[in-house]
This record gives C-alpha cells, structure tokens and sequence, in this order.
C-alpha cells in the first residue's frame, strides 16, 4: 500500500513537473502598452535633414482601409519628430512620412511594432518617380 503511494505520489509529481516546464512565455498573450511614443530624425539620400516633413500614424485591418490617426506632426529644422498614439489589439498601424518639394513628392512608410512602447525611428526619404 506504502509503495503504492509512493508510486502514485511519484507520478503526480512528475505529471505537475512536465506541465510547469512545458509552460511556454509564446503562450502568453501580449500586453499592449497604454500609449505608444515614436520618435527619430528624417533624412534624404545623402544625410541631410528635412524640415516639414509631415510625419502621419495610420491604422489599418484586413477589412478596412488605412486611417489617419489623430494629427500628424511635422519635422523641426533638424529633422526631429515626436509622435504618440494609443494602440489596439484589431489594427496594425504605420508610420508615414511625406512632403512634396520642388514639384517631386518625397516618401518613406514603416511598420510599427504596436507592443513597444517607446521606439525610434528613422526615415530616409526617396524620391517618387516622375
């Protein structure tokens, strides 16, 4: 009867042991932070920074098509930018920048990662064909 208890204790333990360990952090779902903050500098080809370089937060889901998040800010004279947005599980969300000089429309589109709170990003701006 002791051996079986034993035997049977032995077992559950090494049952609870495997579940424990098989436990994965992938499993977990991710948090959303409360606001995400984006931040970097915009450049061309060359490293120069562009001033007034609109930087716009779009959201998008397999249903619809992309929207503007809230205002967009715009680049100071060294190429800064700062911008923030709240976050949802539905969307995934870009960030854009663009500005029209010279008669040529200059651009560049990122993803966002939404589980990050604070990321830089840096955009070198191309030159859309004419």
């Amino acid at each position: 009867m002791k051996t079986t208890m034993k035997l049977m204790l032995m077992l559950l333990l090494t049952a609870s042991m495997l579940t424990f360990t098989s436990c994965n952090k992938k499993d977990e779902p991710k948090q959303l932070p409360e606001k995400i903050t984006i931040s970097g500098q915009v450049t061309d080809k060359d490293g120069h920074f562009w001033e007034d370089v609109q930087v716009q937060m779009t959201s998008t889901t397999i249903m619809t098509p992309d929207m503007s998040l809230g205002n967009p800010v715009y680049t100071d004279e060294n190429g800064h930018y700062e911008i923030e947005f709240k976050p949802d599980h539905a969307h995934s969300f870009r960030i854009n920048f663009e500005i029209v000089k010279d008669g040529y429309e200059y651009s560049h589109s990122e993803l966002v990662d939404k589980y990050k709170a604070y990321q830089e990003i840096n955009a070198v701006l191309k030159k859309e064909g004419k």
